[in-house]
């Protein structure tokens, strides 16, 4: 990506390791859907939203989609399992992407764990479709924008930087390495 002069580029902190999962465990529950990003066979990217499951509070590395075995996703990461989560929370103005790589499970045990009323409305069958399958992303980083406060401090933040002509900051931002120990 090239940055121009008129673009500004803050990376406030670098968190590793058990910090890193603090951040994101802090965060996740702000989120109730991410974009999963694949890539097709041509490379081209596609995007499509997926529920978030399972305590994220307690995240520690992977998070858990219900799926088809069938559909175009379970098909592309057969191909190349590299994947990215988008997260968006505009109420409270957090933020994050998350890279990874991503698996099939068929964890008849794991599905019970997570399986929601919900989750019916893709799969009417419950438990026993035979073509639902869990998708595990195992995260290994990424980046995060945090304002907390929300819509009021990014309020803020504007009409200080109208006022005093210089641009202002309405949150944290940072980069998050998980596989660091």
């Amino acid at each position: 990506m090239k940055i121009t002069s008129t673009e500004r580029v803050e990376i406030d902190t670098h968190l590793e390791g058990n910090d890193a999962l603090r951040k994101a465990r802090e965060l996740l529950p702000s989120f109730t859907t991410t974009m999963l990003v694949t890539r097709a066979e041509n490379e081209e990217l596609h995007m499509r939203p997926m529920g978030l499951i399972g305590d994220l509070s307690v995240f520690g590395g992977a998070l858990w989609f219900f799926t088809d075995d069938r559909s175009r996703k379970t098909c592309e990461i057969r191909r190349n399992p590299s994947v990215s989560l988008v997260f968006q929370d505009d109420e409270h103005s957090r933020y994050m992407q998350l890279s990874g790589t991503a698996t099939t499970v068929t964890d008849r045990v794991k599905m019970r764990e997570l399986f929601t009323p919900i989750v019916r409305t893709w799969f009417p069958d419950g438990l026993e479709d035979p073509h639902l399958t869990l998708l595990r992303v195992d995260a290994t980083g990424g980046i995060y924008w945090d304002s907390p406060g929300g819509v009021l401090r990014v309020l803020a933040a504007f009409t200080k930087a109208v006022v005093t002509r210089t641009p202002a900051k309405a949150g944290t931002t940072g980069t998050i390495d998980l596989n660091a120990d």
